[in-house]
């Protein structure tokens, strides 16, 4: 019968009253020898087959003192030095066992105990050691993975490491601000020594407060990091093993929470993008029942004010810190909405974040402030209340006509709501979109065969018919461009200094760069495509010129809403 393994001593197996061992012969140190295992051997058989580093329990009974050396006679030949015990009958052991025994230490163990009970104890020490821990650390992940089943995971875990570490346990992002907390602490002076370390974890002491920082990812691309778990005391010994592997178990399990809960809201938000596309879509039939049926069951209502916003590059070109802030800009407002309660669908396209959202316009205006994100360099548009899905499209035609009335409004403004629009452009909103660009092809079909012509009538609006100003963007001399326009009153029947002749032409214009914007291929943003796409719609801003598919015909300059094909 062996056992092998660490974690007793031979001063253990003396203390141990039901043992009633003692030591035969006095050696220097001999109670802190390591004891790693035992063998209960018959008599000398086997004796050869022991390591160092045992108890060799006797088998033999001595009949008297005199005879207690002569059952351990093999025993003592062994080389080395080894712990012997033997089985000790009633009476004082004979004198000289020091010099019998030599280098060996000798245990006396009373006749009435059993020699396997020495062994088992030797066993149980040995397990204590090893196997205790083990399982105490089994028992702390099992208990802190049944917090995942709470409703709210996060907070409940952060309860149950406060009250397995005795401690405040907070939960914070990247910024200090605090998600979760089991009670106060003085993060204003906490967070500036844990955010200072690149570290995975952190021990730390300020004013008083003694704890460790442990840092939550929520990718595994290194770098991306959403916060800390946050631990701290009174008490100057914390924190010690135990409460440490409970706040490394925690961080990895509210890092799988924060990785399943960012899955299920990406594909959410898929779902919902698709909903809201589909709804942008609607033309022909606008009563689809099965679509105001999905909607509805995304939290939206028809029956209460319903809008639909859109943000843009205000200069109507595509460049890589737009679609940066077009991110940064979805990522706010989604985070917004959700903390205001505002019901809504969002999806962010190539060149612009579009939304539908069920609340009023000025509580729109306030959830845009309120998302905390910079929105230099875009405009945001916010069309009608909506009556029902099928008037989704035209709440975003507002919005869309909103935009380009910001962008040539010169005033700086970077918001406009349906509400805000004058006589000319709720006319031209309300009228609709499909009419009004029947009514715009027939207004400038003398021009239709002549792209030189249509690209110069629109840079002469995009810079505000002033004449110098558009010359120079279209690297023309300015008799040139009198000449042009001339040109174009004579094909128009029109004159540019009459002002519903210019309102017109504003309104048609813009009509057709809406008309053709429709059959722009909208797919979600792709890395792969931005530098490509950006670079084509970049560089026609940057000349004036016109980007046209001879399969389509009419095509307007890139400032004033280039019409590309699907190919672009």
């Amino acid at each position: 019968m062996t056992h092998d393994g660490t974690g007793c001593t031979l001063g253990d197996l003396l203390g141990n009253e039901r043992l009633r061992l003692t030591l035969l012969v006095d050696r220097a140190g001999a109670e802190s020898r390591p004891v790693h295992g035992a063998r209960l051997a018959l008599g000398g058989a086997g004796l050869t087959e022991v390591g160092e580093d045992v108890v060799l329990v006797a088998a033999t009974r001595p009949a008297t003192g005199s005879d207690l050396l002569g059952g351990v006679a093999d025993a003592l030949e062994l080389p080395g030095s080894r712990v012997i015990a033997v089985r000790l009958p009633p009476g004082a052991p004979p004198k000289g066992l020091e010099r019998a025994v030599g280098r060996h230490i000798l245990l006396g163990l009373p006749d009435d105990v059993d020699p396997t009970e020495l062994i088992a104890e030797i066993a149980r020490s040995t397990a204590r050691a090893d196997e205790t821990p083990t399982r105490r650390l089994t028992s702390l992940q099992r208990s802190l993975t049944q917090a995942l089943t709470e409703p709210d995971p996060l907070r409940a875990l952060t309860a149950r490491v406060a009250k397995i570490c005795n401690a405040v346990v907070t939960l914070v992002d990247s910024h200090g601000g605090v998600e979760h907390a089991s009670g106060p602490l003085p993060l204003s002076l906490l967070f500036p020594e844990i955010a200072r370390t690149q570290s995975e974890a952190q021990r730390f002491t300020v004013e008083g407060w003694y704890g460790m920082a442990v840092r939550i990812a929520t990718s595994a691309s290194a770098g991306e990091r959403t916060g800390w778990l946050v631990a701290a005391g009174r008490r100057p010994a914390f924190p010690d093993q135990y409460s440490e592997a409970a706040l490394y178990i925690a961080a990895s399990l509210a890092e799988t929470s924060l990785q399943i809960e960012l899955a299920a809201q990406r594909q959410e938000r898929a779902v919902r993008s698709a909903v809201l596309e589909e709804a942008l879509a609607l033309r022909l039939e606008r009563h689809d029942a099965e679509l105001a049926g999905r909607i509805a069951s995304l939290g939206l209502s028809f029956e209460q004010e319903t809008r639909v916003v859109v943000a843009e590059p205000a200069l109507g070109v595509t460049t890589a810190r737009d679609v940066a802030a077009l991110e940064s800009l979805h990522a706010g407002l989604q985070r917004t909405l959700v903390g205001e309660g505002l019901p809504h669908l969002l999806v962010l396209r190539e060149s612009a974040l579009v939304g539908l959202v069920q609340a009023s316009s000025s509580a729109v205006r306030r959830a845009f402030v309120k998302a905390g994100t910079p929105t230099e360099g875009l405009v945001l548009g916010i069309g009608r209340d909506t009556a029902g899905v099928g008037h989704v499209v035209d709440s975003y035609h507002d919005a869309q006509l909103a935009l380009r009335v910001l962008r040539r409004d010169g005033t700086g403004r970077r918001l406009m709501a349906y509400e805000e629009f004058d006589f000319a452009t709720r006319l031209f909103s309300d009228v609709g979109l499909d009419r009004m660009g029947e009514w715009a092809r027939e207004l400038l079909r003398p021009l239709e065969d002549n792209q030189t012509m249509l690209a110069t009538l629109s840079t002469y609006f995009e810079h505000r018919q002033n004449i110098m100003t558009a010359a120079d963007a279209l690297a023309v001399h300015h008799n040139s461009l009198r000449y042009r326009l001339s040109k174009i009153e004579s094909a128009l029947d029109l004159s540019l200094r009459d002002p519903s002749a210019v309102s017109s032409l504003f309104l048609a214009l813009t009509a057709l760069s809406m008309v053709e914007a429709e059959s722009w291929d909208q797919r979600p943003i792709r890395p792969s495509d931005r530098e490509e796409q950006t670079g084509e719609i970049r560089g026609a801003g940057a000349t004036g010129s016109v980007l046209a598919d001879p399969q389509r015909g009419l095509a307007l300059s890139a400032g004033f809403g280039a019409a590309l094909g699907p190919e672009r």
